[in-house]
């Protein structure tokens, strides 16, 4: 009898700790909080800067905790679609907190040798490396 007394309060405690908090948002230090992860990648731009391109993009990351995301970026050729760069190359890497962050990126590199019209495509992975979410710049030009 005192076996399924302790057994039943057991339950009770476990099922208490299981739940019952939800999982809303609220404000606080520079984001909102959440159980949901949130991915976002917007507002991507490029510009020609002398012998360099400047790219731009922001990122929204946060609301589940310990995942880890990777923002990278490829340069395609606006013209006919391809990939103008070999590899995406890795731009930034985060780990997760309950807190939703807003980050402004900024990247630089040596021009295309090709004239042509390019993009730039901003790629946020998930820890198991599936897409999450990207964006893509406007077309630039380079002379």
């Amino acid at each position: 009898m005192i076996g399924r007394v302790l057994i039943v309060f057991a339950l009770v405690a476990a099922l208490a700790g299981c739940g019952g908090s939800g999982s809303g948002s609220g404000s606080g230090g520079g984001g909102t909080t959440s159980s949901a992860l949130v991915a976002k990648v917007e507002d991507a731009d490029a510009k020609v800067d002398g012998n360099s391109v400047v790219g731009t993009v922001a990122v929204t990351e946060g609301g589940h905790p310990g995942q880890r995301l990777a923002l990278r970026y490829g340069v395609v050729d606006a013209v006919s679609g391809t990939r103008a760069s070999q590899d995406e190359k890795l731009v930034a890497r985060y780990t997760t907190a309950s807190t939703v962050a807003k980050k402004d990126v900024t990247i630089k590199f040596p021009k295309p040798d090709t004239p042509t019209d390019y993009l730039l495509h901003f790629v946020l992975y998930g820890p198991d490396g599936s897409y999450l979410a990207s964006s893509d710049s406007p077309v630039f030009t380079v002379h």
